[in-house]
């Protein structure tokens, strides 16, 4: 693996993980609509290509001579545009793939499978954004952070589990951005859908063991392999 487009590369956590595809010897493209901006928030060999999700030529452009695909993207907080961002990525990106088996890894949430709370409309468009990557047939990762900036500097392992546990907490948004570079590189990590957060404990070195110590999601069911039953998708 070599090129790896990046949507949602200029957020925080698109950022980390495209100055560590740097560090690994890898090319990260990020897709943006403001490239002069882009290029000042993010480390320098970093590719930029201009356009809009809401442009399939500019999205088809991006992926040229990509081998793989990293999605951080997510609304800006209270901008209420989660089914055309949060969710309206994911069928951006497949669309424009037009077949090509590249595998993805998608960042979206804890308490994606939760029946309510305030960020209910934002998780249900992630949970169908998550739905649609699995339908696709396509070779994936989904990665689901616990709660960003609650954690402690004492947290130094990186604690992967199932079932949408939202009472583990806190996460890291390094160890986020590890895990998301790790399910690139590693096999085991293939059709699985885990939670990320941080706990006390040495640096987790195992990255293989741990994915392959996960669940893998069922062939064919929408939703991950621990998951509470939730409703069909409209």
């Amino acid at each position: 693996m070599e090129r790896v487009l990046i949507i949602g590369g200029t957020g925080s956590i698109g950022r980390l993980v495209a100055a560590r595809l740097l560090e690994l010897g890898r090319l990260p493209r990020v897709l943006t609509r403001d490239p002069a901006r882009a290029r000042r928030s993010l480390s320098e060999g970093v590719e930029v290509a201009a356009g809009d999700l809401a442009d399939p030529a500019a999205v088809r452009a991006a992926l040229a001579g990509a081998d793989a695909v990293v999605m951080t993207h997510g609304a800006p907080y209270g901008s209420g545009d989660h089914a055309a961002v949060d969710y309206g990525a994911v069928p951006a990106v497949l669309d424009a793939l037009d077949g090509q088996r590249l595998p993805i890894v998608l960042m979206s949430s804890i308490g994606v499978t939760a029946t309510g709370g305030q960020a209910r409309e934002l998780l249900e468009w992630k949970r169908r954004g998550e739905r649609l990557l699995r339908a696709s047939g396509l070779p994936y990762t989904i990665v689901r952070p616990g709660w960003f900036d609650a954690g402690s500097s004492s947290h130094q392992r990186v604690d992967l589990c199932q079932g949408d546990r939202i009472e583990y907490g806190p996460v890291r948004r390094e160890h986020v951005a590890e895990t998301i570079v790790q399910a690139l590189l590693t096999p085991s990590a293939s059709g699985r859908t885990v939670e990320v957060f941080s706990a006390d404990g040495p640096a987790l070195t195992d990255w293989p063991g741990a994915f392959l110590a996960a669940e893998a999601d069922r062939p064919g069911d929408l939703d991950g392999a621990r998951d509470r039953p939730g409703p069909r998708p409209r």
